[in-house]
């Protein structure tokens, strides 16, 4: 009895969070990194440019939602936004790594589809899908923090100042809703273990 308690769907969906976190984790910060070897008079740096866009949409989308707006046409643009963006980057990192660069394009259009759907099919529901949407949402927040953080570094190092305080200021403001974001996903996730 205990090894079917055990092996129950609610701790198996919570295993699978767990997964998600895990390879999640790894697949945004090699993307974070990435964007942080590249310079502006790089080739690539459009990569920066659409990697720190996603980054910073699918961040500040979940900040958004982990305040539960009262108006629904914000929680929905915020789950879309979120969902698509942050499924975007899991999708260009997952084609790049699979079939080359080339292909991380096109993940990353196909992911920001499949992301972009599942926001909205999972808005207003509380099931486990949304909270690893929610997840995934929040690691893209602390991924923000940690490429605004780094790059206050550089201008500091360069006595940039006010770009530095700019970059760190906004490094905080990531930060807080990862916190945030982590926050209600962890009740988001307590609600539904209970409830099932």
């Amino acid at each position: 009895m205990g090894r079917q308690h055990w092996y129950s769907a609610n701790k198996l969906r919570s295993l699978g969070l767990v997964a998600i976190i895990c390879c999640s984790f790894h697949a945004l910060s090699s993307l974070v990194l990435t964007t942080l070897v590249l310079a502006p008079s790089s080739p690539e740096w459009r990569v920066v440019l659409l990697l720190g866009s996603l980054f910073t949409i699918a961040g500040a989308a979940v900040g958004a939602q982990s305040f539960q707006p009262a108006n629904k046409h914000v929680q929905w643009w915020a789950s879309l936004l979120s969902g698509a963006s942050s499924i975007a980057l899991m999708g260009g990192y997952s084609a790049g790594q699979l079939w080359g660069q080339q292909a991380a394009l096109l993940g990353t259009t196909i992911g920001c589809s499949l992301g972009g759907g599942l926001g909205i099919l999972t808005f207003n529901h509380r099931g486990w899908v949304r909270i690893a949407l929610i997840l995934l949402g929040s690691l893209c927040a602390y991924g923000s923090a940690f490429g605004f953080s780094a790059w206050a570094i550089a201008a500091m190092a360069a006595q940039r100042w006010s770009i530095a305080l700019g970059l760190g200021m906004v490094s905080g403001l990531y930060l807080w809703i990862t916190q945030r974001s982590l926050k209600w996903t962890y009740h988001q996730w307590l609600y539904q273990y209970r409830r099932n």
